[in-house]
């Protein structure tokens, strides 16, 4: 590790070990941004992070917040976190993963699935392989062209209109762009992994509002 980065390193919060900035103190934010915050009923590093930018935190929470509300997200809530584990999976981003995992697991996501989402492309698309349907394949094609190129192939775009409807592919890219975007400051950052949260998944269970 760094020594310059050891030496500017806050000891006094017990939640920063690994990050490049500080953690903001929740008393000295807006008002308004503190109840941005309360998308889960527990901390998390990468909410708290996000809350630097004071101006525009209060979008980008408020945009994720809208990803936990089956109300306003339309996409099936294992369809949004096979997007994610996947968007993480791809970029390597450990705490995006950890933090997605046991959302998957409460609302059911096969043991096999999880187990494979970090398949490469190819054995995913394999007809003969894995525990995927042909949704879950469009999906991953989807999150797999926008990692690696920025943008789709027509036939991708054309086959997942067809399955999932245009209104969808649009969220799908929308959700795709979220999560890597809270990749690059999870990953940029260095944002330390959450301490351990009691009773983890039954709070999740009350701050997600899930659809089929």
């Amino acid at each position: 590790m760094d020594a310059n980065y050891e030496n500017n390193n806050n000891d006094s919060d017990p939640f920063r070990k690994t990050c490049l900035i500080p953690y903001p103190n929740v008393d000295d934010l807006p008002p308004t941004l503190r109840d941005k915050l309360n998308i889960l009923p527990f901390r998390r590093n990468i909410l708290m992070t996000i809350s630097h930018s004071h101006g525009l935190a209060p979008h980008l929470l408020g945009l994720i917040g809208s990803c936990f509300d089956g109300t306003q997200r339309g996409l099936p809530t294992l369809d949004w976190q096979l997007i994610v584990l996947r968007t993480a999976s791809v970029l390597k981003a450990k705490y995006e993963y950890d933090v997605n995992l046991p959302v998957a697991e409460v609302y059911g996501m096969p043991q096999a699935k999880i187990d494979s989402i970090a398949c490469p492309t190819e054995a995913i698309q394999d007809k003969s392989q894995g525990p995927w349907t042909d949704r879950d394949k469009i999906l991953l094609r989807l999150v797999d062209e926008q990692l690696a190129t920025y943008t789709n192939e027509e036939k991708t775009i054309q086959e997942s209109i067809e399955i999932l409807g245009a209104d969808m592919v649009v969220e799908v890219l929308i959700v795709i762009g979220i999560y890597a975007l809270l990749a690059r400051l999870i990953k940029g950052l260095r944002i330390d992994d959450d301490h351990e949260i009691p009773d983890l998944k039954e709070k999740i269970q009350k701050a997600i509002t899930a659809t089929k």
